[in-house]
């Protein structure tokens, strides 16, 4: 994996890369999809543009099956806020959306679901991630990755094995998603002879020189930071101000924002699924990612296609009228995703989620696989 570039082409200029149709006339239907995001940030961004190559990819086999359905996007940035979220599912309603990619934040997923649930838009996400959203007992949430019950599990499995921690210091913020996975992890984490404090953060703040003073207290032997991913580079330099020992653990989307630090091996992140670099889709879609975007794909750019690519496959198989029917196909099928197979349990979550442990030796490298037999003799999709 490697660090986004930060001139990231913006919505409008993205939009031009559409491929031509080439069997554009009177009976081809253009069925739009909403794409919800903090779409300022470089970042979201690059998940962006992965939505967009599904969408050709989508709009390709349409043409090659004779299908009269082509998809567009309609990109919106909701700036990580509930109330610009609201607006813009409101605006998505209004203008028929056959299905949603996002929102970014939990926050915003928790506060638009009842909208798309009342109006029968699917939605997939593949950054917000709390679990709460897919034990709600609504129809249309959908998640590509695993949940904060799922992170959690996993991250209170490497903190305290790999990492051998028995003193825990955990950060935290004023998020859904941070307070969430916060809960789920002392849960996980506590048993005997693990010792674990807290530490709550505001959300925008980029000052963690208290939160080292509480690790230092608290006499921390591992730091596991659930905030914000963008805040992660600005407590890695508070820690390396503090001369901090620590191990510190990551959780997901930080390998995107973080590299030429901590090189002495105690930095690692734990990221959604396992990826399939030597597997020939896996290449292909890199490859036209780099070509059309000239940069290399974020670990977002791969989520964002598999979220647009589920929910395109589903559409092509019962049409674009009915969200009832749209979801019911996502619940019965399995996909092929670029990390391997999906498929979504009852509540819409992945029924299989897997998480890839990295440590930071001058780059990301794989450490470790969960659950435990992750990853071994998969075939190519």
């Amino acid at each position: 994996m490697r660090k986004v570039g930060t001139a990231v082409a913006m919505a409008s200029a993205l939009l031009s890369c559409i491929r031509a149709d080439s069997a554009v006339g009177a009976d081809i239907r253009y069925v739009p999809l909403g794409f919800t995001g903090r779409l300022t940030e470089p970042i979201a961004q690059s998940a962006l543009q992965g939505a967009q190559l599904a969408i050709n990819d989508a709009n390709e086999l349409a043409a090659r099956k004779h299908l009269n359905i082509r998809f567009r996007l309609l990109p919106q940035d909701d700036r990580g806020n509930e109330n610009f979220a609201l607006n813009i599912a409101r605006y998505y309603v209004k203008e028929h959306v056959a299905g949603v990619v996002g929102p970014w934040s939990s926050d915003s997923a928790l506060a638009t679901a009842d909208i798309y649930e009342s109006a029968h838009i699917p939605q997939i996400g593949f950054t917000a991630t709390v679990s709460k959203l897919t034990r709600s007992g609504r129809a249309m949430p959908f998640r590509v990755v695993g949940g904060t019950s799922d992170l959690a599990a996993a991250l209170a499995e490497v903190a305290t094995g790999a990492l051998r921690g028995r003193r825990i210091l955990l950060i935290e913020n004023d998020s859904a998603y941070s307070a969430a996975l916060a809960d789920a992890f002392v849960e996980k984490a506590t048993s005997a002879g693990t010792s674990i404090a807290r530490f709550r953060a505001a959300r925008q703040t980029t000052d963690f020189s208290a939160a080292l003073k509480a690790a230092a207290q608290h006499e921390a032997d591992v730091i596991v930071f659930v905030a914000m991913y963008p805040q992660a580079s600005s407590f890695l330099e508070a820690a390396r101000r503090a001369q901090s020992t620590a191990r510190i653990l990551l959780t997901a989307g930080a390998s995107n924002q973080v590299s030429g630090q901590a090189e002495d091996g105690r930095l690692y992140v734990l990221e959604f699924e396992i990826p399939q670099e030597h597997c020939p889709r896996w290449k292909a879609f890199s490859a036209t990612y780099n070509r059309q975007f000239k940069a290399a794909p974020s670990t977002y750019s791969f989520y964002a296609y598999d979220a647009t690519s589920v929910l395109t496959g589903a559409i092509l198989k019962v049409g674009a009228d009915d969200g009832e029917k749209i979801a019911q196909a996502l619940h019965q099928d399995q996909y092929n995703g670029l990390h391997g197979t999906i498929r979504f349990d009852a509540g819409g979550a992945n029924a299989h989620p897997r998480f890839t442990l990295y440590r930071f030796e001058g780059q990301w490298r794989p450490v470790q696989h969960f659950p435990a037999d992750a990853g071994r003799r998969e075939s190519c999709l």
